[in-house]
């Protein structure tokens, strides 16, 4: 059995898409766990009415938001399939994505977790080219400096390594997924990516969800912070360090980004940048690294921009 587990916070106008993409497997042996975080919308009675003839389907309602981190794991604790999908309450699955990813993890019986492509989409499926994974390079290496190769619902999941690995840290509330890949790689955890198949899974590109650009930003970088703290006092070896430079640099590039679109003001820009503050990663950072911050902050503070821009830039700051 497959265990699909479906967070949801005040996704109303597009959970029933997502419960339908799930309904519509060719594969049929499935559950789904959906579990509401004290929704605010009409969510709660949107999916009822959905699921009341559906017997595969099961609702959980949280007394209160306690994050995505802690439905995930509230929905491994909860499944009853030997494998496990996350999908989050706006994304869709094509009919064959559970038979597709059954096929190939149960005839590879070593493999922990199993990787495969994502398509992104805005309104419908097709209206974005856009394909989120690229397998190549070292997937940890990428990880660590968040050049993220795979995203969650990208990925089937043995049941028992998911435990074995001890679920999502409900500590963070940004990079829950990149976090538990993350771990799942420095611990040697095996997987395959299968490139070889088309998208079966596909996430929504919807920028217009976010109300407070600045707060969104800022949660973004204290969030990434994050990630580097943790993962800095996990790692013994420095030269393993030097990828998580790649995480800091991404949060100038967030920023810069937000303004370049102007979801954020120049005077917000300066707040959000003097907030990063480098003085406590003078582990990871040296002069070289800390000259380019200054030379990529000018040039995008004086809107000089050219394709591939952060790419170079982040890749110097590895160095």
């Amino acid at each position: 059995m497959i265990s699909i587990i479906v967070p949801n916070f005040n996704k109303s106008i597009y959970i029933i898409d997502t419960l339908l993409s799930i309904n519509n497997q060719d594969f049929t042996n499935w559950e789904c766990i959906i579990i509401d975080d004290n929704s605010t919308d009409n969510s709660v009675s949107l999916i009822n009415n959905f699921i009341k003839t559906k017997s595969k389907f099961n609702l959980i309602v949280n007394n209160k938001n306690y994050g995505a981190s802690y439905c995930r794991n509230l929905g491994i604790n909860q499944s009853k399939g030997e494998y496990i999908i996350f999908l989050d309450a706006d994304d869709i699955i094509l009919p064959n994505c559970f038979s597709n990813r059954i096929n190939k993890i149960s005839n590879n019986k070593t493999l922990d977790f199993a990787v495969f492509p994502m398509g992104t989409f805005y309104e419908n499926i097709g209206d974005s080219n856009s394909i989120w994974n690229n397998f190549n390079g070292n997937h940890l290496h990428r990880f660590l400096s968040h050049d993220l190769p795979w995203a969650i619902c990208s990925v089937i999941w043995k049941k028992k390594s998911l435990i074995k690995l001890g679920g999502f840290n409900e500590d963070f509330s940004r990079l829950q997924d990149v976090e538990l890949h993350t771990k799942a790689l420095m611990n040697n955890f095996k997987y395959s990516t299968f490139s070889d198949y088309n998208s079966d899974c596909f996430y929504r590109i919807n920028r217009n969800r976010i109300k407070y650009y600045k707060k969104y930003c800022m949660d973004d970088i204290n969030g990434k912070i994050s990630f580097i703290n943790f993962f800095n006092n996990k790692i013994i070896d420095n030269v393993l360090k030097k990828y998580l430079r790649g995480t800091f640099f991404e949060c100038y590039i967030f920023a810069f980004n937000l303004y370049k679109i102007k979801k954020v003001s120049k005077s917000d820009l300066f707040i959000i940048l003097s907030k990063i503050d480098t003085n406590d990663f003078k582990h990871l950072l040296n002069f070289f690294s800390k000259t380019i911050i200054r030379f990529y902050s000018y040039l995008r503070i004086n809107d000089f921009y050219f394709r591939g821009i952060d790419k170079m830039f982040k890749l110097l700051f590895r160095l």
